[in-house]
This record gives C-alpha cells, sequence and structure tokens, in this order.
C-alpha cells in the first residue's frame, strides 16, 4: 500500500513489521514452489542435533582415562615445584601469571570465571592440550562440562569458611544491608516522602540489651543506696545510659526539620520525671520504651521473614546459542525475542521463554503463587526467575526483558511504594499532627488546672501533664496499621497476586462491581474453527487459505486461531492493514484481499454476506464474498464458580464488554451468572462504555476490571481497580494495572478481594483499639489513677498485641 501506514495492534512500534509495495508478487493458485520440510532440518532439529553433541562431548570428556591429565599436572608441578625451589617468590607470581595467560588464551571464544581455583586451572589446560593421532592430523578433545558450565553463585557465601570467616562475611553483609537502608532513608528524607518504619537489626538488639542491663544494674545500685548522697549518682548514670541514645535521635531528627515525633515526647517526659526527684521512674520509663521496642522489632522480624522475597531472582548473565553452535554470555537485557537461550540446572530462567527441549522441573511458585515446581513439557512457557533442574534447557524468548514477567512485578512493586491508602494515610498524618497538639494541652495540663485547685499541688499536675505525653505516644498507631497492609501485600505475593501499594487493598475491599473482559479472561482464549462455510467458486481449502494469508501478521486471538488452523504455510502478501476491532485488508499480488466480521464486509461495499451467528470471519477476495470461517471458545471450567464467590463477598454487579457479537456472548454470561452484557463493541467503544459504566456504579463501592492487558490498557486505566490476569501483558500494562494476577485462574479473584477485605478490617481493628486505649489511659491519667510507667508498659503491651494482630493475615486462606 502506498497512503496508509502499515502497523501491527498491540505491538510496540520498534517490534513492528516492515512491509513494503516491493516484496514479491504471490497469486493463490500459482505460488512460488515452498522448500518442504524434509529438504531442509527446522532450527529446532539443527538445535537438537548441535545440544546431542555437546552432550556426548561432555560424556566422552568424563570417560576418557585420567592417565595423561595426571601425568600432564605431575610434570607441571615437579617444574613448578623446582622454579620455585631455585627462584625468589616473585618468580612463583610470574608463571602464575603465564598460566592464567594460556588459559584465557585457549578459552578466548567464551567467558572465565574468575574464581576457578588452580586445580581447574590446571584441568583446563591439560582439557585444551591437542593430540596427534597416527595419520599425524590433530584431534581436537571434546567440549568439556566445565567449559559449558555457568558458575553459579553461592546462595549464601559461606561455603568453605571458618567459624570465624563466616562470622565475618555475615557482619559485613549486615553492615552492607544497613548502609542501603540509611541511603534509601536519606533519600527518601531528601525528597520529603515518608521514610518507611525500619526494624532494628539482631546486632542492634543484642547492643541494646547490653546497655538496657548495665542501666539496670545501676539503677538497683540507686534504689539500695537511695539515703545516701551516692544513690543520686547511680540514678543519673542509668538515666544518662538510657536516655542518650533518645536525645541523639532527637538532635538527629531536629537537623533533619523533623521536630515533633514519640522520642521528643519520650525525652520531655524522662527529663521532667527526673527532675520532679521520681529518678528511678525516668529510668524505668525508657528502659520500658527500649525493651517494647526490641519485642515489638522481633514480631517484626518473624513476620518479614513469612514474607516472600523476589530480590536477586535474575542472573546477571544468560547464555544464548547461535544456529552454529557458538556460546555467548550477554546480560539479560540483551536478549531478543527469537534468541536461544540456554539454562542450565541449578540456575535461573533469564528471560520468558518457550521450552524446545529439556528434561526437569522449574520452580516458579514463588512467582505465581503454584504449590510444587512444575515439570518441564516441549512447547511450555517457563517465567524468568524460576529455579530450574534437570537436563540442559533450550529456550526460545517469546518477549523482551522489560515486558517479562518478572520486571511486570517489580514495576508494580515500585509504584506501589508511593501509593498509600486513605486509612494508611491518615494514621500518618495524625500521628505527624497530633504531637506538638499534645505538648501543648501537656503545658495547659500543668498550668490551669493548680489556679483553680489549690488542693493538688502543681507538682503533681506537671506529672500528670507528662504522663499524657507518654500516654499519646503514637508508636502503637505508626506501626501496626502499615504493617496490616505489608502482610496483606505479603499474603497476596504467596499466592502470585501482586498489588500495587496499599491503595489497592482498600479499593479491593470496597469493591461492588466486576466487568470482565471475554476472550482470554472469562474463557480460554484458544479459539478453534468449528466450521466453514464455502461459495460456488471457493471451497472450504481455499476460504481457510485467503483468510490465513490475509490474518498471518495480526496479533488478534481470532487471527492466530485463523493462522493456526491453516495446515501450510501461508501465502506471501505485499501490503497489510489492520482495522481494530474489525478485521484486516491484505493483498497478494494484484489482488486484494479482506478478513473480518460483517461491519467491516458492508463498509467495504461487499455484498452477499450472510449473518451467521457467533464468532465469525468473513472472507472477500477482490471485492466478492468468498466464505465465513465460524470459530468457537470454551468457557473457562472455574468462571461460574469464580463468579458466585464474588456476589457471596458483596460484588452487587458484572458485566461483559466484549468486541464478540451476541450470540455467543449470552451463552458466555448464562453459563457464568453475568448479569450484563455489551458485545460488538469497538476498542474506543469498550472505553467509552467503561466510564459509563463507572458513573452507575453504587456509590459506596468501587469498580474494577479484569482483562488481560493485551489489548485493554484504557479499561485497566480507567477503572478504579485494573485487574491484569496472566502474563501477556507488557510494560505499559503493568503501569496501567493495579492488581497483576500471575495466572489466568479466575478464582484468585475470590482470593484477592477476601484477603483485601481481611487486611482492611485488621487495620481497622488495629487503629480503634489503639485509640480506645489511648483515650482510657488518658481519662485515668487525669484522675491521678495511672502512673507514666504504667503508660509505657501499656503502650508496650498494645504494640506487640497490634503487631501479632496484624501477623494473622500472614495466615488467611
Amino acid at each position: 500500500m502506498s497512503d496508509k501506514k502499515t502497523r501491527l495492534a498491540g505491538q510496540p512500534e520498534e517490534e513492528r513489521l516492515e512491509q513494503t509495495d516491493t516484496l514479491p508478487e504471490a497469486n493463490i493458485g500459482n505460488s512460488s514452489p515452498h522448500i518442504k520440510e524434509e529438504e531442509l532440518p527446522s532450527p529446532t532439529e539443527l538445535l537438537n542435533d548441535l545440544l546431542a553433541e555437546l552432550e556426548g562431548g561432555m560424556q566422552s570428556a568424563e570417560q576418557q582415562p585420567a592417565q595423561q591429565s595426571t601425568s600432564a599436572n605431575t610434570e607441571q608441578s615437579a617444574l613448578g615445584a623446582e622454579e620455585v625451589i631455585a627462584n625468589n617468590p616473585s618468580d612463583e607470581q610470574t608463571q602464575s601469571q603465564t598460566d592464567t595467560d594460556i588459559i584465557e588464551e585457549a578459552t578466548s571464544s567464551g567467558p572465565v570465571d574468575e574464581s576457578v581455583s588452580d586445580e581447574q586451572e590446571g584441568e583446563d589446560d591439560t582439557s585444551e592440550i591437542e593430540e596427534s593421532d597416527e595419520d599425524g592430523n590433530i584431534a581436537i578433545q571434546p567440549v568439556t562440562e566445565t567449559a559449558l558450565t555457568v558458575s553459579v553463585n553461592d546462595v549464601g557465601g559461606t561455603d568453605g569458611m571458618t567459624l570465624m570467616e563466616r562470622a565475618q562475611y555475615h557482619a559485613r553483609m549486615r553492615r552492607r544491608e544497613q548502609t542501603r537502608l540509611r541511603r534509601e532513608s536519606a533519600k527518601r528524607s531528601a525528597s520529603g516522602t515518608e521514610i518507611p518504619y525500619q526494624a532494628m537489626t539482631p546486632m542492634d538488639m543484642r547492643i541494646t540489651l547490653i546497655r538496657l542491663a548495665i542501666a539496670a544494674i545501676f539503677l538497683l545500685f540507686g534504689v539500695f543506696l537511695r539515703q545516701t548522697g551516692v544513690g543520686f549518682i547511680f540514678y543519673l548514670i542509668a538515666y544518662l545510659i538510657t536516655v542518650l541514645p533518645i536525645v541523639v535521635k532527637v538532635a538527629h531528627n531536629f537537623t533533619h526539620g523533623k521536630y515533633f515525633d514519640e522520642y521528643l515526647l519520650i525525652f520531655i517526659a524522662s527529663l521532667g520525671a527526673f527532675l520532679l526527684g521520681n529518678r528511678s521512674e525516668a529510668s524505668v520509663v525508657l528502659i520500658l520504651h527500649d525493651i517494647g521496642k526490641i519485642v515489638s522489632d522481633l514480631v517484626l522480624s518473624s513476620t518479614h521473614k513469612s514474607l516472600v522475597k523476589q530480590t536477586d531472582f535474575i542472573p546477571d548473565r544468560a547464555s544464548v546459542v547461535n544456529m552454529q553452535g557458538e556460546e555467548r554470555q550477554v546480560s539479560p537485557n540483551e536478549i531478543k525475542i527469537g534468541d536461544f537461550v540456554l539454562v542450565r540446572s541449578g540456575e535461573r530462567v533469564p528471560i520468558d521463554g518457550i521450552v524446545l527441549r529439556g528434561e526437569g522441573t522449574v520452580d516458579d511458585t514463588t512467582l505465581t503463587g503454584g504449590n510444587e515446581p512444575t515439570q518441564v513439557s516441549k512447547n511450555m512457557k517457563v517465567l524468568a526467575g524460576s529455579q530450574y533442574s534437570g537436563s540442559l534447557l533450550l529456550l526460545r524468548a517469546v518477549s523482551r526483558f522489560d515486558d517479562c514477567a518478572f520486571n511486570q512485578i517489580m514495576r508494580i512493586q515500585e509504584e506501589g511504594k508511593e501509593r498509600k491508602a486513605a486509612l494508611e494515610d491518615s494514621v500518618a498524618y495524625g500521628a505527624a499532627r497530633i504531637i506538638p497538639v499534645i505538648i501543648i494541652l501537656a503545658i495547659l495540663l500543668s498550668i490551669i488546672p493548680p489556679l483553680f485547685n489549690s488542693g493538688t499541688s502543681m507538682a503533681n499536675w506537671i506529672y500528670r501533664a507528662l504522663t499524657i505525653l507518654v500516654v499519646c505516644c503514637p508508636i502503637a498507631l505508626s506501626v501496626s496499621v502499615p504493617l496490616c497492609f505489608l502482610c496483606g501485600s505479603g499474603r497476596l505475593m504467596q499466592k502470585g497476586i501482586h498489588v500495587k501499594g496499599s491503595e489497592a487493598i482498600e479499593k479491593m475491599a470496597e469493591l461492588r462491581m466486576v466487568v470482565f473482559d471475554k476472550t482470554g479472561t472469562l474463557t480460554e482464549g484458544n479459539l478453534r474453527v468449528k466450521e466453514i462455510h464455502g461459495t460456488q467458486d471457493f471451497n472450504q481449502e481455499s476460504c481457510l487459505a485467503l483468510a490465513a494469508a490475509a490474518e498471518q501478521f495480526s496479533q488478534h486471538p481470532v487471527a492466530r486461531a485463523v493462522v493456526a488452523a491453516y495446515p501450510s504455510v501461508p501465502q506471501k502478501i505485499s501490503e497489510f492493514e489492520e482495522f481494530p476491532g474489525r478485521g484486516v485488508r491484505a493483498r497478494i499480488g494484484n489482488h486484494s484481499l479482506l478478513a473480518g466480521n460483517r461491519r467491516l464486509m458492508v463498509s467495504r461495499g461487499v455484498k452477499g454476506v450472510p449473518d451467521i451467528p457467533g464468532t465469525v470471519v468473513y472472507v472477500a477476495y477482490e471485492g466478492e464474498y468468498a466464505g465465513a470461517i465460524v470459530l468457537e471458545d470454551i468457557v473457562r471450567r472455574e468462571a461460574a464458580d469464580a463468579v458466585k464467590e464474588l456476589k457471596n463477598q458483596g460484588v452487587l454487579r458484572t458485566v461483559i464488554l466484549t468486541g464478540d457479537t451476541e450470540l455467543p456472548t449470552h451463552q458466555a454470561a448464562e453459563a457464568i451468572g453475568i448479569d450484563t452484557t455489551h458485545f460488538g463493541l469497538q476498542p474506543e467503544e469498550k472505553a467509552s462504555k467503561m466510564e459509563f459504566l463507572m458513573r452507575t456504579i453504587p456509590t459506596d463501592g468501587t469498580a474494577a476490571y479484569v482483562g488481560d492487558g493485551v489489548n485493554d490498557i484504557e479499561e485497566l486505566k480507567m477503572a478504579d481497580v485494573g485487574i491484569a490476569m496472566g502474563v501477556s501483558g507488557s510494560q505499559q500494562s503493568a503501569s496501567a494495572t493495579n492488581v497483576l494476577v500471575m495466572s489466568n485462574d479466575l478464582t484468585r479473584l475470590s482470593d484477592t478481594l477476601r484477603i483485601c477485605r481481611r487486611t482492611h478490617s485488621i487495620a481497622l481493628q488495629n487503629m480503634v483499639v489503639v485509640i480506645l486505649v489511648k483515650i482510657l489511659l488518658a481519662l485515668l491519667t487525669l484522675l491521678g489513677v495511672a502512673y507514666m510507667w504504667q503508660a509505657v508498659a501499656a503502650d508496650v503491651l498494645l504494640t506487640v498485641l497490634t503487631v501479632l494482630n496484624a501477623a494473622r493475615i500472614l495466615g488467611i486462606k
């Protein structure tokens, strides 16, 4: 075509097929002869032969007698020993460098692991020796398994270490993690964003316990010697040991523009108690505060360990092999669609791919939420980040690294860090704003009541005001509520469901309407040709051949089904144009083709097109009707149960939006139990219909759109909660969605709704309980019944209980 742009819907611009008018023309009846499959082996067969040769070489290398290698190593060791004895130590380094250079030259065709030991270097040297046969020809030794094996980094990094080296290694790793957290907190503080709560490390806990034990000893000495002048000194030392870390944190917060926090309240209260003469209570308050922080952080640490950790899932390098058998190491982001990737046992899969050859299992339970590893089979899709165990695995990459499932998960989690639920934001905002108000009220409480009540001393009212500061410390509130959403997100992650922040959890908890895409979401998406209607001039085979040729470059599921049904290779076309929601136009030689729905045929002036019910692809040749292909799809087995469960959990309305025709849409809706259907919609009509539905939902709820993330990005963006099913989407769909379900199992929707509602409910429970207990303690303090140490102990107990209550979310089924 000359004046129209050739495009493929649903693909990035750089991957669209470039079609020109200079392609060779082909006739339908008399096409250029095609090469038969028997004449030229397929790429898969070539790679199978290549892998067989590699594996055969590995086995023969293992079966070789070790005499030559042993003698060569003995001679080299003897020569090396003589040189070391005769020369100085610098000569030994020179010899070692020479050996390293020889190894690098011998293995220049592939990367060499820098961590190879001296013994492995000797083995590599001997394996590279070329031997001459009887005819004088040089026989190349087969490639050894060492040369084909990509080194796997030790997970723990402590194999072969002594006890002291292992302790030093773990201490170094802890320091690195602490440095990373400090830098992240500094970046968040500089950008003005909220710094998340960070639990104490085990080493910090030990140091704190030692410090508190020393302070307790001095405090006991002070209690026993309180009648003497020495007792004050012990009280002072105990107080300084406990208060100095608090002072440091208050000073640090002041220098960073944070003037009011819980540490300031604790510092003012303890200092006031010490100055009022309650020296032992001042130290006890600080000791209880630190013990409470340690206990709550222990619970937090155990909770975090229960959550799924998805860091370092992608290897740094990937093994890519070409048709000549040349293997090279590349970064995963350099892998292109269609590249052949080798994965060895124990490695993680670097890219989403289709299995061409291999026997073993892939463990993708962390990604998909499955219960056990999956057995590998041919043409099976494996996900990047999965752990592989088995024989040599050959994959064909089916996505770019940026669009792989693992990166979609990481993108959703990264964007979700800044998307907080309204409940979580209100708690954080209230905790930050209430502290200065509490300080002002405490000052007024210490001044005004003594003016009107002469029966109670001013010192007594000051003590009550200081106790109020401790009572209103918001530690329990600021820790327990965000932790609920963190546990909810972790529980969803364990089921292979990834949400974009606590905002998505809160919106899912208020869900009242669910809008579904039909093809590929409620149905299997594997359309099959049910029947073909030919004409007098075109039989069934000719009709299917025309449709497959026209649809071969379209990515629509209907087009893919038509091409898959054609038993041979479709004819080449010289022009291609796709009309979203209607069909395609193509050209074979000088002949024009149309393939699509009835609306396309009518708009192009094709006459005699029958009205066939169902999902139908009509075909026209040179403007004349040439036949029709009827396709059918299968409703997912779990769809009816999933929709029923959603309604049982409070969803009031279910809707289908589809571009399919009326009959299959009504049949699917009746089988599943959908309330409302809208069929025959163009892509732009689906977006406007979704906008209309958003205005008609109940005022007390939210609306969700459920699709596959391929051709429904606008609907996902428009909904309160966009839910993408499966891993067929791209980075654009990951940015548009709020919830990513790694499988196509529709029952995960009810799991998501149940966990989100339970999470939101427990978060509300924690907030209400904390506020009620704080109000009760404040009233008791005003009446003079509660003491400062009792307020701290109650706050510690409250923090631990609310954290344990939040941890219950991890056990939701």
